[in-house]
């Protein structure tokens, strides 16, 4: 399973590669139009001659080749020397926010964009599999110490450790390139998990799966919310502390709600709500105690479903148990399972066949780090050293996330493309790698309901705390006071369009028949493609003027 996942990420990995390329030779022809037809025709025509005219040529002459004397172009001297009220009318790029490239642009745009983006796919990797094999057996472990039921465990360690790449992408972006492209990677990714992963464990599902309505109307509802709470937020384009506040007050309801979910349920239950399923209104059909449902044998896909859980423990019809019989059993499924199916591998020995031996040399170095600097808590030896575990394993994230951000920030920069838009595809692609391989290799197991629920459940962590948090430490307790922009004005479309991807999965889920088959992958997958061109299209001011044109630089 492990080699089924990783061979299907470097896939994907791979096709991103060939985009970006025939991308990037079209940018090597077509210089970018918006970085020096705005700012720096401006500011050469007003400032720089009258500096030629007033003060001595040659003292003008003689510092710029001594401080830039290599690789940056005269026109680009010029758009450097812009002062602060020059940039009134543009937007600061953000890869002067990250240190400055080794290759110039021009380089970068005759092909030397390829060496940024194969280091781009590279901590896509490097995220996959840092959080799947060491920080999500960290919170996996922290959830058993602090005896946590399943769902509000789902609902907090387990979300955040799927997760952790957008909460690491949304920081970059606040505190270090102080930009949109955390924001535009947290919606893009929420339209990723929501459409692009239940699309394609649609499509590559051997068998038609049914769904439990319950678990998928209930975290729509909440995604919706959230959705509500995001677009009040940044509607007036600033952020305060007091709606960062808003939004994590919100997920604490979110976790109480998953707290009370049994009598949630049942109450839904006697509602006269019509399905066109059977087997959607009596839930999942049951499984036995020793399957799990879990991917690469680490953990549940859905700590959230707790019908599936439920019905997980035997042939015991509904009632004949108490709840705390059916919590206990909870309890020990949920501490049992990623022990009982872990089975240790090395990761330095070499596979066989040839796929797999490029695959083992191109990771190796970063198994190769991770084993040297992070104990896994999944053996029996260090179990203890969990708290290691998640603190090495943020600190991992983090740095691949940093490097993810500036590679993309670059190859954006390059081809002339907005920030936000590299967040809503490229960067929202490389941040839900963890969620889409491990709903990928759980509905190959036959558990389709537990894919969907981590999918949608997994959007209401995103916006909610992946967004609120950072926003909060940035004007509660960093700068206190202080607020938080939000420089594109197609995000508040693109966010008020993401109520039309909820309405529009559970329209097409009962139209279906609750059923999880090949055309119902086609059609999310439809949709999804609709949704990113037309918010792309937004972002590029196609549809009026959203985003001011990027001021000129000389990185």
């Amino acid at each position: 399973m492990r080699q089924r996942a990783v061979k299907a990420a470097w896939r994907f990995a791979f096709g991103v590669c060939l985009f970006l390329a025939s991308s990037s030779v079209h940018s090597a022809s077509t210089p970018a139009p918006h970085q020096h037809s705005t700012s720096a025709p401006h500011q050469h025509s007003s400032s720089a001659p009258h500096h030629h005219s007033t003060s001595a040529p040659r003292h003008h002459s003689t510092p710029a080749p001594h401080h830039h004397s290599t690789s940056v172009p005269p026109q680009v001297l010029v758009a450097a020397a812009t002062t602060t009220a020059g940039r009134d009318n543009c937007t600061p790029p953000a890869i002067e926010q990250f240190p400055r490239p080794m290759m110039s642009a021009e380089t970068r745009r005759s092909g030397g964009i390829i060496v940024h983006v194969l280091v781009a796919i590279y901590t896509f990797v490097g995220l996959a599999i840092v959080c799947d094999d060491y920080f999500v057996a960290s919170l996996d472990r922290i959830c058993e110490e602090l005896k946590l039921s399943p769902d509000v465990a789902g609902a907090t360690f387990m979300a955040a450790g799927s997760s952790a790449p957008e909460l690491a992408t949304v920081v970059i972006g606040v505190f270090f390139a102080k930009d949109d492209i955390g924001v535009s990677g947290v919606i893009g990714s929420a339209v990723f998990n929501i459409m692009f992963v239940i699309s394609v464990c649609a499509l590559c599902s051997g068998t038609v799966s049914y769904l439990n309505w319950w678990p998928l109307v209930r975290d729509c509802f909440f995604y919706m919310v959230s959705i509500l709470v995001m677009l009040y937020v940044i509607y007036d384009e600033t952020i305060t502390w007091s709606e960062s506040l808003l939004m994590l007050f919100m997920y604490s309801v979110y976790c109480v709600a998953l707290r009370f979910n049994t009598q949630l349920e049942q109450w839904a239950q006697t509602l006269p709500i019509p399905c066109k399923s059977e087997v959607a209104h009596q839930g999942p059909p049951k499984i036995p105690q020793e399957s799990s449902g879990l991917a690469d044998g680490q953990r549940p896909i859905s700590y959230t479903d707790e019908k599936t859980m439920e019905t997980a423990f035997g042939d015991q019809e509904q009632g004949q148990q108490t709840d705390g019989v059916i919590q206990q059993q909870q309890k020990d499924y949920y501490h049992k399972a990623p022990r009982a199916d872990f089975v240790e591998t090395d990761p330095f020995v070499i596979p066989e066949g040839q796929m797999n031996r490029c695959l083992w040399a191109i990771t190796l170095p970063i198994h190769a780090l991770c084993k040297a600097t992070t104990p896994d808590c999944r053996k029996e030896k260090h179990r203890d050293k969990y708290t290691i575990t998640f603190i090495m394993s943020m600190v991992w994230i983090s740095f691949f996330s940093y490097i993810m951000v500036w590679m993309i920030t670059i190859i954006g920069s390059t081809m002339g493309i907005p920030d936000t838009v590299m967040g809503l595809t490229f960067v929202a692609a490389g941040v839900s790698v963890p969620d889409a391989l491990s709903s990928l290799a759980v509905v190959k197991e036959g558990y389709g309901d537990m894919a969907v629920s981590n999918a949608v459940g997994s959007n209401v962590f995103d916006i909610l705390i992946c967004l609120g948090l950072p926003w909060f430490l940035q004007t509660a307790v960093i700068s206190p006071g202080s607020t938080v922009t939000v420089i594109s004005k197609g995000l508040t479309y693109s966010t008020l369009s993401l109520l039309s991807t909820v309405a529009f999965l559970i329209i097409a889920t009962h139209m279906n028949g609750w059923k999880l088959d090949r055309k119902y992958g086609w059609i999310l997958m439809a949709w999804y493609l609709f949704f990113i061109v037309f918010a792309s299209l937004y972002e590029l001011n196609v549809f009026g003027y959203m985003n001011p044109p990027e001021c000129a630089s000389s990185y």
